[in-house]
């Protein structure tokens, strides 16, 4: 089978089941959970899919600010993060972790990112931002979780109580993108 009729057929299957996790896909195309995230790749960027924990949704409605851009949740009033485009757009996230990813795959668009410290509650700029990955769980959001500091400082004195790694903005950006390549996508 060539990976347009895999695509056709993922797309059929979705539009009946609405979602799909991605070994279901490898069973029922029989080849490997790697064809079938490259095989879905273009369809993630088309927008025509979102990608959740081990499989895929049918993108059937347009993100709004109640709806994480890249997931599709609802957004988490807290935490949630923005992404500002120079044509004026915003785009909202439900948490740091969306907006991570979504900024890799717009990075030469976007001209700011917002999100909130996750200890004060303050609005702070996303790229001069710190990022704790692989705490204990918190939020209950999207995983990989990542919470957003301020200051290094505040980030590294959490990690004493539940773990983690800090990373600074790019690192984080890298760091998310990498433990999503190939895996997981946003829980459900």
């Amino acid at each position: 089978m060539m990976p347009y009729q895999r695509k056709e057929s993922v797309m059929h299957w979705l539009e009946r089941e609405k979602t799909l996790s991605i070994a279901t896909i490898s069973y029922r195309l029989g080849v490997s959970e790697m064809t079938v995230y490259r095989d879905i790749k273009p369809l993630v960027e088309k927008g025509d899919i979102a990608r959740i924990t081990g499989g895929i949704v049918l993108r059937e409605r347009e993100p709004t600010p109640d709806h994480c851009a890249y997931c599709l949740k609802p957004n988490n009033r807290i935490h949630q993060a923005q992404m500002l485009y120079g044509d004026q757009q915003i785009e909202h996230f439900c948490c740091p972790h969306c907006v991570l990813l979504g900024y890799h795959h717009q990075a030469e668009k976007v001209d700011q990112l917002i999100c909130r410290d996750f200890l004060r509650g303050t609005t702070i700029s996303g790229k001069n931002a710190f990022f704790l990955l692989e705490a204990d769980e918190i939020l209950g959001c999207c995983s990989p979780q990542v919470l957003a500091f301020e200051k290094k400082e505040q980030a590294e004195k959490f990690t004493e109580g539940f773990g983690g790694r800090v990373f600074s903005f790019y690192s984080a950006v890298r760091e998310v993108h990498k433990q999503m390549s190939g895996s997981c996508d946003c829980s459900e």
